[in-house]
This record gives C-alpha cells, sequence and structure tokens, in this order.
C-alpha cells in the first residue's frame, strides 16, 4: 500500500533512517520513508502531501510513545488531515481476503492506549500515559463520506466495520478470533489505533482504511503468513491507489 508514493509529482524523499530519534522499520514491505509532494492531473494540483512510505509497530519498540511520531510530524507541520491505512485479518465471515474497509470504530481493551491531554510527545520510552475519561470516537464523517462516495464512483466494494488493534507480532489463535468476532470485531491488526486517537486529538480530520490481507486465524483452516499480506496488497494495490486518488481530489 506504500507505493502511493509512487504517484506523488516532484517528490521529496526523506529515508526515516536519517531522523533523528525515529524507529526504523524492521518488517518486510515497510519502505520506512517520508515522501512530499502533490498529485497532477490535467492542469489540477492537489494541496500538499507527506506520505508515510512503512510504519513501526509497538510490538518493534515496546513504546507506543514512538508509534506516534507519524501524527505528530504531521499535525507539526501543519497537516489537517490524516488519513490511516492497514493490513488486517478478516474476522467478519462476509469479508474475503483482498476487500478494503472503511474503520467506522474500534477496540483498543486488550492494549489500552489514550494519548496525553497536553499534546506533548511522550519522548522517553515507558513514559506514563494520562488516561482520558471519556474517549471520542476519532473518525471524521465527513471525511469517511468522502471515501465511500469515491469508492461507489469508482465501483470498487467497501465494506465497513469495526478494526481491533492488538500488541503483535504474532497471529491469533482461533479460540482469540472468535472472542473477538464474539466483541465485535470485523478485523483484528497490530497498529493505526493508537495513532489515530492522537491525530484526532491534535486537531486533524482522520479517517481510516484495512485492507482485509487475509482471513484471520480459523476462518479459513488455511495456516497465515506474511507472505500472503505482501501477495494480498500487491494484488489490490492498483485499486486502491485509485482510490487514494479520488479520494484526494475530494479534499
Amino acid at each position: 500500500m506504500g507505493d502511493f508514493a509512487d504517484e506523488l509529482s516532484d517528490p521529496i524523499i526523506i529515508p526515516t533512517a536519517t531522523i533523528p530519534s525515529y524507529p526504523v522499520s524492521t518488517v518486510q514491505g515497510h519502505a520506512g520513508k517520508l515522501v512530499f509532494g502533490s498529485l497532477k492531473e490535467q492542469g489540477k494540483q492537489s494541496k500538499p502531501l507527506l506520505v508515510f512510505q512503512g510504519r513501526v509497530h509497538f510490538y518493534e519498540t515496546h513504546d507506543v510513545g514512538r508509534t506516534l511520531l507519524p501524527a505528530y510530524i504531521a499535525s507539526g507541520l501543519g497537516a489537517q488531515v490524516f488519513l490511516a491505512t492497514n493490513a488486517a485479518g478478516g474476522i467478519n465471515r462476509l469479508f474475503s481476503a483482498g476487500d478494503l474497509m472503511l474503520i467506522e470504530d474500534y477496540l483498543n481493551v486488550f492494549l489500552r492506549f489514550s494519548p496525553p491531554r497536553n499534546g506533548n510527545f511522550p519522548v522517553a520510552a515507558n513514559t506514563p500515559i494520562e488516561v482520558i475519561a471519556t474517549p471520542k470516537n476519532p473518525f471524521d464523517p465527513v471525511l469517511s463520506g468522502h471515501i465511500l462516495s469515491a469508492a461507489a464512483e469508482l465501483k470498487i466494494p467497501m465494506q465497513k466495520g469495526t478494526y481491533c488493534w492488538l500488541s503483535g507480532p504474532s497471529y491469533e489463535t482461533p479460540a482469540e478470533i472468535e472472542m473477538l468476532r464474539r466483541l465485535g470485531a470485523d478485523a483484528v491488526g497490530m497498529s493505526t489505533v493508537p495513532e489515530i486517537i492522537t491525530a484526532n486529538q491534535l486537531g486533524m480530520k482522520v479517517a481510516g482504511i484495512s485492507l482485509v490481507s487475509n482471513m484471520a486465524a480459523g476462518m479459513t483452516g488455511e495456516k497465515l503468513s506474511h507472505e500472503e499480506v505482501n501477495q494480498t496488497a500487491g494484488r489490490v494495490k492498483e485499486r486502491f491507489t485509485k482510490l487514494m486518488r479520488e479520494v484526494i481530489w475530494r479534499l
């Protein structure tokens, strides 16, 4: 999904390894680059864009604060919209590998995260995080509406559902997936929720899209692998890129 960055005109590319304190992604398929640019098409140009090509997961650093860097960098540079994407395991039995799902809600109960109220980035490892009494659903209905209408115009099927984030890096067992299904999860992954909560608190309009890269454990009887995730992403990336372009023009 990070290949969308290749769509940007006149790109400025900054490897995250050159940014002080920025953690290095260790997962296959996560390039570890910040790409600045814009979309250009038939004489028109989009607003400036920043694409985070690859992310760092909590399980890579064991420090939630490090996963929040994209949200703080985007906010510090004046971004008004934060669009998060991920690859996830499908739990909803009506889903299939390769589906795109608009995230309408999330489960944040197993590795509970709430950002600091003062908006300061928690730099040190294991920094205490102040609990917010009443979490707000961060998803902007207008931005989510743009995604749904763009998908409809392009005739791209778009599922809707609840995303659950877990610490990883191991895939869940069939019993755990059945538990999540009963709790109302439609898809499960190892990222995204801390970033979208923080981006919303920092004042950005937030939306999220999951690629159902595989059906979760116990759903098909097949063994899960990261290779399958990458294969599905490769198969869907053209459709995903068309959707992202249309959504950005609608902004």
